[in-house]
């Protein structure tokens, strides 16, 4: 079903054209990636299945034995860690973070049908929220609060954006310790460029938007704010 919805609402296609050609990567020898490797779209597929089958990263390959991945990837034998690894690390050298992000904004605008709805309702509600996920690096990262382990982590901050039924449209990574007011504007400058959406005028943040300076240079773009307070807080 998983491989079925993938196929149904082009995702593979998006995420294919945004990898780099030669002529995109002057600074990295022997890449396009269609030739660096022989089937990209079961890479991509790799990476999108990985926690069908129950790994939560790619370190979780070195262990994994079973033939699910193989079956969703078309393929015989489910890719190895350091071969997917090498193909991540050739995306990064290929600077393809970017296309691929502008990629996925574009696909979900166009699943969720976003303009359409916009165009039919006049207060279209946008969801905003930030989370921490924590790195495990031998490399000296940013530290932040992981909520769920209530420590202090080396780890990625996310900004999420979603609309008003929930359907997740986009979510950018940053440093550990970026706060949430300065990611919101962002990702919302991202995600309306990506798309060339009309503006999201009508946003809904938890209470780490409750900053002055921020709300007001929302303000000043025409967006109305709402923030929501846990009532157990």
């Amino acid at each position: 079903m998983l491989l079925a919805a993938v196929h149904e609402t082009a995702l593979l296609p998006q995420l294919e054209s945004a990898l780099p050609r030669r002529q995109d990567t002057p600074d990295v020898p022997q890449v396009p990636i269609r030739r660096a490797f022989q089937s990209p779209r079961s890479l991509l597929l790799t990476l999108l299945f990985l926690n069908a089958v129950g790994l939560h990263r790619l370190w979780d390959l070195r262990s994994y034995t079973g033939r699910e991945l193989a079956l969703l990837t078309g393929r015989s034998q489910p890719y190895s860690y350091r071969h997917t690894e090498r193909f991540l690390l050739t995306l990064a050298a290929a600077h393809a973070d970017e296309a691929l992000t502008t990629a996925l904004a574009r696909w979900t605008s166009s699943l969720w049908c976003v303009e359409e709805s916009s165009q039919e309702t006049t207060a279209l509600h946008c969801y905003l929220d930030g989370h921490r996920k924590a790195v495990y690096s031998e490399a000296l990262i940013p530290r932040g609060l992981i909520g769920c382990a209530g420590k202090i982590l080396g780890c990625r901050a996310l900004t999420l954006l979603h609309d008003e039924h929930g359907h997740p449209l986009l979510a950018t990574t940053h440093r550990g310790e970026l706060h949430l007011t300065k990611g919101i504007p962002q990702v919302l400058t991202y995600y309306e460029q990506a798309t060339e959406a009309s503006p999201l005028s009508h946003l809904v943040v938890d209470r780490e938007g409750m900053a002055a300076d921020f709300l007001a240079e929302l303000k000043q773009q025409g967006r109305t704010v709402t923030t929501i307070l846990k009532t157990n807080q």
